[in-house]
């Protein structure tokens, strides 16, 4: 690396330091503080490590021992992973240009675009999804303690660990994560590198056999599952410090989900073959033989590290619903958001492990739609509505509370049928059969969402002429004068240009 690389890198490590104390404060999260300035955004390089610690461990040696238990062979494996990545991709592009460009939270964006009754309904999806993954993460953790050690009490561990996974939370959107995406996830990744270079020098044949069906999984449920794993759902909450241009994300998460979901899929996929186990515990334990020595110690502190690294997401998700809710209180704190999220994490822990018949696939498929519905309807609300309406809705600033329109109704409409279409689709629905699953249906669901809100939007026009208040524009953009056909925002807006003078 040369003199000026050397600058550069330590430029943004001095500054990965500075932003600490200032996220601890505030995060950006609440309606005073709710834009990051174009001022504090980071380098590609954070976001490639961020992205790769989300899209690299354990949990994704599970979903390949899953997929692998379903019967399908690792060529079938590869293909869904490959498709689910495209699909992903496209959504996570779109969420990442909308909070790049907004500098917003996905909840405080609900605030502009929905209104009151839709941005609560949004949170709750905020807080739900991202807390039954917290649950299922708790207990894949432990399930990898038992398998390397045998050790007791895992109902209990889970629960207490559920909740103990908050703590880097504390620290804001900078503490997230850090110690992972620095140290344990760039050990997991030469570990898995290594996993799979020793079964090509010694076990090649195994590739290419097709497993025997253990629990029965249709090609779009698998390709599901990849993307409910894959799926944030507030991607705009973590690309809102990004720079707001809408192919810079790409490369990073293009080598995190190739070079860590997929290989990490593969190798979850190759351990399960070779070990002949239909548990994850044992699977683990013969992988950390096969592959790492023997050195029990170092896999459980990976599996730990990185379990708890993906529950800093999970957990940071469901902080930021709440703090959309409650944030705007004078005497609210941050540190509150926490404790509840950790209360209901434990609870998750419980549910989604122990008390719901799998609550691994309803987790993962509520996840795929919830949330990327509203994020579908917010980009065609912002992109598209000036194009096709000449209606522009200016998301320079974060309305208060009191600020905030009733509803968003042709909205909250859509959003409410392509939620229950997606429920329905994949069989998740109290009551449904289970097996039922729909082609790609969180893709269909998204595509129902943004098309039966422009279909509203139209009628809307032709039925009242108080546009903006159907659409539940807020008392200040409501007022607000903008050209028509543009699209308003912190990058748009006179406060950005003379931010970006400066």
């Amino acid at each position: 690396m040369n003199r000026r690389g050397q600058v550069g890198v330590a430029t943004d490590l001095q500054s990965e330091r500075a932003g600490l104390q200032e996220s601890i404060r505030h995060d950006y999260s609440t309606s005073e503080t709710g834009i990051v300035p174009l001022n504090r955004r980071r380098p590609l390089w954070h976001f490639a490590g961020l992205w790769t610690t989300f899209a690299a461990g354990f949990s994704y040696l599970f979903v390949g021992f899953t997929v692998h238990d379903a019967g399908f062979t690792l060529a079938s494996t590869i293909g869904a992973g490959v498709l689910a990545i495209v699909i992903y991709v496209a959504y996570g592009m779109l969420a990442a240009y909308l909070g790049s460009r907004t500098g917003q939270t996905h909840s405080l964006l609900t605030r502009s675009i929905f209104g009151r009754t839709g941005s609560y309904l949004v949170s709750l999806f905020l807080v739900i999804g991202p807390l039954g993954w917290v649950g299922f993460q708790a207990g894949l953790m432990v399930q990898i303690w038992n398998g390397l050690y045998g050790w007791s009490g895992v109902e209990l561990l889970t629960i207490i660990f559920a909740a103990v996974m908050i703590f880097n939370n504390l620290f804001g959107f900078t503490g997230i994560s850090a110690f992972a995406r620095y140290l344990v996830t760039p050990l997991i990744m030469v570990w898995v590198f290594y996993l799979i270079i020793k079964v090509l020098a010694t076990n090649a044949s195994v590739l290419g056999h097709t497993p025997k069906v253990v629990a029965a999984l249709t090609f779009w449920q698998v390709v599901g599952v990849f993307v409910g794993f894959l799926m944030w759902g507030n991607e705009p909450d973590i690309w809102r410090y990004g720079k707001p241009k809408f192919w810079w994300p790409l490369p990073a998460y293009l080598w995190a989900l190739v070079v860590g979901f997929l290989l990490f899929v593969m190798g979850g996929w190759t351990m399960a073959e070779i070990a002949g186990s239909t548990e994850f515990g044992p699977v683990i334990q013969f992988t950390t033989n096969y592959s790492l020595f023997g050195f029990f110690w170092l896999a459980w502190f990976l599996a730990t590290a990185s379990q708890f690294a993906l529950n800093d997401a999970n957990y940071y998700e469901a902080i930021n619903g709440i703090q959309n809710l409650f944030g705007g209180w004078r005497q609210w704190r941050r540190l509150y958001s926490c404790l509840i999220c950790a209360g209901l994490g434990a609870v998750s822990g419980y549910l989604v492990n122990y008390a719901i018949t799998g609550g691994f696939f309803k987790v993962a498929a509520f996840l795929a739609i919830s949330v990327p519905c509203a994020t579908v309807i917010m980009v065609a609300d912002h992109y598209l509505l000036p194009r096709i309406f000449q209606i522009s809705r200016p998301l320079s600033r974060v309305p208060a509370w009191s600020d905030t329109a009733v509803a968003n109704w042709p909205a909250l409409v859509a959003l409410i049928i392509a939620v229950a279409f997606g429920g329905y689709a994949t069989g998740i629905m109290p009551g449904e059969d289970p097996n039922r699953y729909w082609g790609p249906a969180p893709l269909e669901a998204w595509v129902l969402a943004g098309g039966l809100y422009l279909i509203g939007v139209a009628v809307t026009r032709m039925v009242t002429r108080d546009v903006r208040s159907a659409l539940g524009f807020s008392n200040h953009s409501g007022a607000e004068e903008v050209t028509p056909g543009s699209v308003v925002d912190i990058t748009t807006s006179a406060a950005a240009v003379s931010a970006r003078a400066s």
